[in-house]
C-alpha cells in the first residue's frame, strides 16, 4: 500500500500480501537516520531525538533486524545511551506505576498497560504485525512475579582504588578450596563501584545527608557526631535504635550553603552490615586492645556461591581499609544442598526437608555425618537415603562392634581397670589395630586442624572396616575362650579385651565432635561405668598418639592380606567354589616388590582366611594373567602413518607380557625402532585357565 519498510532480509517472511523489494542497502548505510518514535506526544519525549545507531546484538531472527532501545527501561538499553548519548527517560516509580509526562499511561501499574500500548500503536498506524516468541525473563524468586527494569540514582563506593589493596589482602588467606582465592581475585578484578544503596523501609540507615539546595553531602561518622551537628529532631530520636523512622527526624546544616539538611531515604545494602561485623561486635571504636586480641579470625565459614562477591568481598573491603589486614586468616568454603537427586529444594516444590524433620527421623548424628564426610566443593545431595547410607556404612558397624563389646565383656565379667599385658607382649593382630589406631589419631587430627573433615571422617569409615571386618571377625576365637576375665585370666583373652576396649573408648572421644549423641552413649557405658569422675566424652582430652605404637610394615602387611584375601573370596565366587571347601593352593601374584616381601608374613593368614594349604607366588604376572596387546589406532594412525604396518609387526611378534607389563607400569616399548608411549597401546587382561 505505498509504504516503505526497512527490514533484515532475512525477516522478508513477516511480510503479509504482496510486496516489492525497491532496494538493498547495508545496515552501516542507516547509521545516523533519524526517525519519528511511536509516543513521541507524550510530554515526557519532548525534545528527545531519535536516531540510528549500531549494536552488535541485534537479533536476525526476530523482529525486524530494527530494535527500538529505551535507555530506562533496560541494562543493555541503559548502557547504550551511556555510550552513545541517548536522552534516558526514567517511567516508572517505586511501586512499578507509570510516572508523570506519560499522558493516558500515568498512574497504570506496568503490568496492565499491553493491551492499550498495542491499540495505541493500531490507532496511529504503527503497528504492522504483532509475534509472539519466547525468551528468558526474571521472575521474584520469593513470588514468582514478573521483575520490571527501573532506572533509580543509587549511592556507591568506588573501587577502583581499593581494588589492588584488597587484592593484596586475599592473599594473605588460606582459602578452602584454594581455587577460592581465584575466585575472589577474579571478582575484584571485574567488578564495579560497590552499590551500597536499597530502596528499602527498614535496614540499616545510610548516615549521609544530602542538600538538596547545593548538591553537597555530608557522612556522619557516629552517634556521637550526629548529635553535635543536630539542629533538629534529636529529642525524637534519643533513645531509638539508629533505624527509621526515628533516625529520620534528625535534621544538620548544610556547612556549604546553611539549609536545612534531611538523611537521603535510602537504607545500606545488608552487606555492608555484615561486611563491618569484624569491628562493629568486637569493641573496636570502644575498645581497641580488646578488639587486638580477636582480629583477625582464625576461620570464617559460608556457602561459597554468591559470598565472593558477598560476605567474604564485604568482610574484605571493610578490613582492608580500615586495619590494612584480612579479616580472616583461613576461609572454609563450600557448594550447595540440594535433594537427592540433585535438584534444587523449595518448599514449593515440596521436596525441602526441614530440620525438625531430618533430626526425628534420620537422626542428628547420621545427618552431621552425611555433612562431615562430603568433599565441600561439590554440590551435597541431602536426603533419607543419604542417610541411611551413612546409617549403614558406618555408624551400624561400629555400633555392632560395640555391642559385641559389651555383650562379651558382661558374660566374661571383664573389669578394664585390669592390667592388660604390655604392648609387645600382645599378639600381631592387636599390636596391628593399635598401630592403626595411632594413625587414625594422628591422621583425624591432622584432617581437622587443616579443616578437611571429609579425610578425618573417611579415615575414621576406613579404620571401623578394619576394627569390625578384620579384627573383630579374626579374634572372636579369642573372646569366646572359657573363664572370666580377670586377675590370672587367659593373657590372650584378656589382650584382645583390652585392645578393643582401647579402640572404642579413643574412638569416642575421636569422633565426638563428628557424632555427639552416640559417641556420648557409648562412652557413659564403656568409660563412666568404670570411672566416674569420666562425666562426659565431651570433657575428656582428645586423643594424643606419639607414634611409638605406629608399625608401618605390620600395617602393609596386614592390609595386604585383606587385599589379596578379598580378591581370593570374589575369585572362589566367580569360580563357584564356596570358602569352606579347602582347596589346595592360591597362587598370589603382587605388582611391587615391596608389597612381595611381606608374603611370606602373612601366608597362615592368608591360608586361613581363604581356606587352602598352600599360598604360592607367582614369580611372573604372565603366570596367572594372559595379555593381549594392539595398536591404538586412532592415535598411532595420524602420528606415524605409513610406519604403523611394521610398528604392528613388531607388536605381534614381541612377547605380550612383556609390553604388557612395560604399559601397566607406565614404561613406553621400542617397537619397529619407534618409542611407542603407553596411551598408544590397547591392553586386555584375561585369567589364565584354571
Amino acid at each position: 500500500d505505498d509504504e516503505l519498510l526497512y527490514l533484515v532480509e532475512d525477516r522478508l517472511s513477516v511480510l503479509q500480501g504482496d510486496y516489492e523489494v525497491v532496494d538493498r542497502v547495508p545496515g552501516r548505510d542507516l547509521v545516523g537516520l533519524r526517525y519519528r518514535g511511536p509516543f513521541d506526544e507524550f510530554s515526557a519525549q519532548q525534545g528527545v531525538e531519535h536516531r540510528v545507531i549500531e549494536w552488535d546484538d541485534v537479533s536476525e531472527t526476530e523482529g525486524t533486524g530494527i530494535v527500538h532501545i529505551a535507555p530506562g527501561a533496560g541494562r543493555e538499553d541503559f548502557a547504550l545511551g551511556k555510550k552513545f548519548d541517548l536522552a534516558t527517560i526514567a517511567p516508572l516509580d517505586e511501586l512499578g506505576d507509570f510516572a508523570d509526562g506519560f499522558d493516558w499511561l500515568t498512574g497504570m501499574s506496568v503490568y496492565d498497560v499491553n493491551d492499550s500500548i498495542y491499540g495505541s500503536l493500531r490507532e496511529k498506524g504503527v503497528l504492522y504485525h504483532l509475534e509472539d516468541y519466547s525468551h528468558r525473563y526474571p521472575v521474584c524468586w520469593r513470588c514468582d512475579s514478573e521483575l520490571v527494569f527501573r532506572l533509580v540514582d543509587e549511592w556507591f563506593i568506588s573501587m577502583d582504588e581499593l581494588r589492588h589493596m584488597i587484592a593484596d589482602v586475599t592473599r594473605n588467606i588460606r582459602w578452602i578450596p584454594e581455587f577460592g582465592l581465584q575466585r575472589e581475585l577474579d571478582w575484584l578484578h571485574n567488578m564495579d563501584d560497590w552499590m551500597i544503596s536499597k530502596k528499602r523501609y527498614w535496614g540499616l540507615a545510610l548516615p549521609i545527608y544530602k542538600c538538596e539546595g547545593c548538591g553537597g553531602f555530608e557522612i556522619m561518622g557516629s552517634e556521637q557526631e550526629l548529635k553535635e551537628r543536630a539542629v533538629e529532631g534529636w529529642e525524637e530520636f534519643e533513645g531509638h535504635s539508629p533505624h527509621r523512622p526515628w533516625i529520620d527526624a534528625v535534621r544538620i546544616t548544610c556547612p556549604q550553603c546553611g539549609a536545612t539538611v534531611s538523611r537521603i531515604r535510602d537504607v545500606g545494602n545488608p552487606w555492608l552490615d555484615a561486611g563491618i561485623v569484624s569491628f562493629s561486635t568486637l569493641k573496636y571504636r570502644h575498645d581497641r586492645d580488646y578488639w587486638s586480641e580477636w582480629f583477625p579470625a582464625d576461620w570464617i565459614s559460608e556457602s561459597f556461591p554468591g559470598q565472593f562477591r558477598n560476605w567474604f568481598y564485604s568482610l574484605l573491603t571493610m578490613s582492608t581499609v580500615l586495619a590494612n589486614s584480612e579479616p580472616g586468616r583461613a576461609v572454609f568454603s563450600y557448594a550447595l544442598m540440594r535433594d537427592e537427586k540433585g535438584e534444587e529444594m523449595h518448599k514449593s516444590k515440596g521436596n525441602a526437608i526441614w530440620f525438625e524433620d531430618a533430626a526425628d527421623r534420620m537422626g542428628v548424628d547420621a545427618m552431621r555425618w552425611v555433612f562431615a564426610r562430603h568433599t565441600p566443593e561439590d554440590n551435597l545431595n541431602f536426603g533419607y537415603g543419604t542417610a541411611d547410607e551413612a546409617r549403614r556404612q558406618f555408624i551400624i558397624p561400629l555400633w555392632n562392634v560395640y555391642s559385641f563389646f559389651v555383650t562379651y565383656a558382661n558374660i566374661d565379667r571383664y573389669d578394664p581397670a585390669t592390667p592388660a599385658p604390655p604392648h609387645e607382649a600382645r599378639s600381631e593382630l592387636d599390636r596391628w589395630i593399635l598401630s592403626e589406631l595411632d594413625s587414625l589419631v594422628m591422621e583425624v587430627t591432622e584432617g581437622l586442624e587443616n579443616y578437611a573433615p571429609q579425610t578425618a571422617s573417611r579415615a575414621a569409615e576406613r579404620f571401623v572396616e578394619y576394627l569390625s571386618n578384620w579384627y573383630v571377625r579374626r579374634s572372636r576365637r579369642r573372646f569366646w575362650k572359657s573363664g572370666v576375665v580377670g586377675e590370672g585370666a587367659d593373657e590372650d583373652k584378656l589382650s584382645a579385651y583390652a585392645t578393643l576396649y582401647e579402640c572404642l573408648v579413643t574412638l569416642t572421644k575421636l569422633l565426638a565432635p563428628f557424632m555427639p549423641f552416640v559417641t556420648e552413649i557409648m562412652h557413659q557405658n564403656l568409660a563412666r561405668s568404670v570411672d566416674e569422675g569420666s562425666e562426659s566424652v565431651h570433657l575428656e582430652s582428645y586423643p594424643e598418639a606419639d607414634g611409638s605404637r605406629v608399625d608401618r610394615a605390620l600395617s602393609e602387611a596386614t592390609r595386604l592380606a585383606m587385599r589379596i584375601s578379598s580378591l581370593g573370596r570374589a575369585a572362589r565366587s566367580k569360580a563357584g567354589i564356596k570358602v569352606r571347601q579347602p582347596l589346595e593352593e592360591a597362587v598370589v601374584s603382587v605388582p611391587t616388590d615391596a608389597e612381595r616381601r611381606y608374603v611370606p608374613d602373612i601366608e597362615e593368614q592368608l591360608k586361613d582366611e581363604l581356606n587352602v594349604k598352600r599360598i604360592r607366588e607367582a614369580s611372573e604376572t604372565g603366570a596367572v594373567i594372559r595379555f593381549e596387546v594392539r595398536l591404538n589406532l586412532p592415535i598411532l594412525g595420524p602420528k606415524y602413518a605409513a610406519k604403523v604396518g611394521e610398528i604392528g609387526k613388531a607388536l605381534a611378534s614381541a612377547n605380550a607380557s612383556d609390553v604388557g607389563r612395560a604399559v601397566q607400569s607406565g614404561t613406553p616399548v621400542e617397537l619397529a625402532g619407534v618409542s611407542v608411549l603407553p596411551d598408544e597401546l590397547l591392553i586386555t587382561q584375561t585369567p589364565v585357565e584354571g
